[in-house]
């Protein structure tokens, strides 16, 4: 079995040395708030029988369970060609560590000819940033409206 024998002034100093760097750990564990992406960025074109469909509304919503978009957190429209884009959204998020998990839902509609189309919708579980883009080709007249790329 192997002993160590510590001096008076050992112990002191192998304790402070120990609570330094628990302090340490800890600061690194801490609570901390910055911005994160919790969507991806998304463009694409909108088409209706083959014919582009131009000043569309196009939303963006990430509230869980609002496949319509009756909640959008971001709104544009498709120009003469039937493009859009939406960029990421942003939202300033407080990391707790350890128990920092939580799901980010995404939804993308159209309005189009007082109809509201749901053209995608997905989600990611974590804490980090949602990354990537998506591409929706879609013709609104089709059963399956939208082509996707990634």
């Amino acid at each position: 079995m192997l002993s160590i024998k510590m001096g008076p002034g050992m112990l002191g100093k192998t304790v402070f040395i120990l609570f330094g760097c628990g302090i340490i750990l800890l600061n690194g564990c801490s609570v901390s708030s910055h911005s994160r992406s919790v969507s991806p960025y998304f463009d694409g074109q909108l088409r209706f029988n083959g014919e582009a469909i131009a000043n569309a509304n196009v939303l963006l919503s990430i509230k869980a369970g609002d496949k319509y978009c009756l909640h959008p957190n971001k709104t544009t429209s498709t120009n003469q060609q039937g493009k859009f884009n939406l960029k990421a959204l942003n939202e300033n998020y407080t990391y707790i560590p350890f128990a920092d998990q939580q799901l980010d839902e995404w939804t993308v509609c159209v309005r189009y000819n007082n109809r509201t189309y749901t053209l995608y919708s997905n989600n990611q579980y974590g804490s980090s940033n949602v990354t990537g883009s998506v591409y929706l080709q879609c013709d609104l007249a089709s059963n399956t409206p939208c082509d996707i790329t990634h």
